[in-house]
């Protein structure tokens, strides 16, 4: 900001007649220009406009007025996420008893469960290193819960996760090669596809 001059200071309070002063700011005597109340720094500048030849006063932001636009943006980021991973998980688990596979409602009578917290934990490095994770064993041994603590630890961090079974991708794939092997002995060029909804909508696709 430039020294307030005395000319400078006789436009300032010549500009000051057209500004709106909010409840929180008020005109300091001593150099003529808009502070906050909270903070007492200004919520004006003196700028020289070379391109107009003359000196303006634009607003400016005091340091609280930041920090609450900073304590906002922080919110609705927080917010987006919140939203972006309740998303997924409706997306990415199948069935919603799969919402309380969690490591905090883990009994801890598996000791396997601390190798899985394990690799949650360093499943960044794992991705790298293509480490993937076998879980076997035999019915009732909670091998399905323990699927369901690393989808819900995963998506926690906001983490894309599909949890699914091989019953389900082979009846999808199924469907996709029944289709496929119709057009082929009819031998079609184009697939199209239409899923029948209500009465007055639809859903189709088309593939080549």
């Amino acid at each position: 900001m430039i020294p307030i001059t005395a000319e400078i200071r006789a436009m300032i309070d010549k500009a000051a007649s057209s500004l709106t002063v909010g409840e929180d700011e008020y005109t300091d005597p001593a150099d003529g220009l808009l502070h906050c109340r909270a903070c007492g720094h200004p919520r004006q500048a003196v700028v020289e406009a070379p391109f107009l030849n003359r000196v303006i006063f634009p607003r400016c932001a005091c340091p609280c007025e930041v920090e609450k636009r900073q304590r906002r943006e922080e919110a609705r980021i927080r917010q987006e996420r919140l939203e972006r991973i309740k998303r997924r998980r409706s997306q990415g688990l199948q069935a919603r008893y799969l919402y309380d596979y969690t490591f905090a409602n883990d009994s801890g009578e598996n000791p396997a469960m601390d190798k899985i917290r394990a690799y949650v934990e360093g499943w960044q490095t794992a991705r790298e290193r293509n480490v993937g994770l076998l879980l076997f064993g035999d019915v009732g041994t909670g091998k399905s819960f323990a699927a369901g603590c690393i989808a819900n630890a995963l998506l926690e961090q906001d983490i894309p996760v599909l949890m699914t079974n091989f019953s389900t991708i082979l009846n999808r794939l199924c469907h996709i090669i029944n289709i496929y092997v119709i057009a082929k002995n009819l031998d079609c060029r184009f697939i199209i596809k239409i899923n029948r909804c209500s009465s007055k909508s639809y859903k189709s696709g088309i593939g080549k």
